[in-house]
């Protein structure tokens, strides 16, 4: 039987270092003709005035190499779990920059976007996906009742959040902002911050 043996951080920087800002990858992003990764504002700020990689020179779009470019959600997991204190350390660098804005431009945001998310939460299952069934009620003509319509089927990304889930039901039955949207499960109003992973915790789902 083989021993294992202990490799340190240093070791691994080749891997985990962004090549053009020469830091550990922050929302790292895959090149898909290469698989070379950077920092995704560094890769993308890069390809303002490029279309090769600038590790190997690969052409990655002949005129939209934005489109060729994805995040990669294992690799900065890996990263953020390699590293003491980086996943933190981002974290409250992105609370102070959004302490700075006003609230309107940040409600939209996840919580690891805001800088408030746990290193548990966010990386633990980040390809999940939670299937939910809404069922639209509203007010009936006499106002005192309700009626019930029909069921719809979603498959979300976990961390859809509820506010996320409002605005695709206004677009999709083109409601303006007079009407007023309410999220319930069961008899119990859930908050817009609350993301789907956030409420599968709390209610128990099972996978």
């Amino acid at each position: 039987m083989y021993g294992s043996k202990r490799v340190a951080v240093r070791d691994l920087n080749p891997h985990i270092l962004c090549a053009l800002c020469g830091g550990y990858l922050i929302q790292a992003t895959t090149v898909i003709e290469c698989l070379h990764s950077f920092c995704r504002t560094c890769i993308v700020n890069f390809l303002e005035t490029s279309k090769v990689c600038p590790i190997c020179d690969a052409q990655i779009h002949k005129t939209r190499p934005l489109l060729n470019i994805r995040p990669d959600q294992t690799l900065q997991s890996l990263v953020y779990k390699l590293v003491p204190g980086l996943f933190q350390d981002e974290m409250r660098r992105r609370r102070e920059f959004h302490a700075t804005l006003p609230k309107s431009e940040t409600e939209d945001l996840t919580l690891e976007e805001r800088g408030e998310a746990s290193m548990e939460r966010e990386y633990k299952h980040g390809d999940d996906h939670v299937s939910l069934a809404l069922q639209m009620v509203t007010r009936a003509t006499d106002g005192a009742s309700y009626q019930i319509h029909d069921t719809r089927y979603l498959l979300c990304p976990s961390e859809f959040t509820v506010r996320h889930l409002k605005k695709f039901l206004r677009c999709k039955f083109q409601l303006d902002e007079r009407h007023l949207i309410n999220l319930f499960r069961a008899k119990e109003e859930l908050t817009d911050e609350l993301m789907l992973q956030d409420i599968a915790l709390i209610y128990s789902w099972r996978r």
